[in-house]
């Protein structure tokens, strides 16, 4: 009988646990899809300056997914998206890319925004130095 009574205590805990486990489940997928976009930037900002050859990253919002042209794509976890168009150029077939110039220099600067649904996050380019990083809010010339 008691063992029962635990049994259910246990039931009605994880019952009320299972939605904020989701949360922070997602929260952890967006976080860390944000924080691969931007070391995929940084590598190719990298290899631009160690190769001296341009390097480009091509982001395939329709798709969930991004790539270094020339190499293999990055897709983004089950769950997350790419919300609404990024604000970096198009090119030639209107995606939206990110080059780097040999100087490590980007060709504009530009933010990826990804989405899980309740939250979002900032994959932003400075135009002027090249630097890279993740934010939760937007930056501060953001439309």
């Amino acid at each position: 009988m008691e063992l029962l009574a635990v049994m259910a205590l246990i039931a009605m805990t994880l019952s009320l646990a299972a939605p904020q486990f989701s949360k922070i489940l997602a929260s952890a997928k967006l976080n860390a899809d944000a924080r691969k976009m931007a070391s995929v930037l940084k590598i190719a900002r990298q290899e631009a300056i160690s190769t001296g050859q341009p390097r480009t990253v091509v982001f395939y919002p329709n798709n969930a997914q991004y790539k270094i042209t020339g190499e293999s794509s990055y897709l983004l976890n089950p769950g997350i998206n790419f919300v609404g168009a990024t604000n970096f150029p198009k090119n030639v077939q209107s995606l939206p890319f990110c080059g780097f110039a040999a100087s490590g220099a980007p060709s504009s600067g530009g933010t990826v925004v990804l989405g899980n649904g309740n939250s979002r996050l900032y994959v932003i380019v400075n135009p002027a130095a090249g630097r890279i990083r993740v934010s939760e809010s937007p930056p501060l010339n953001w439309d």
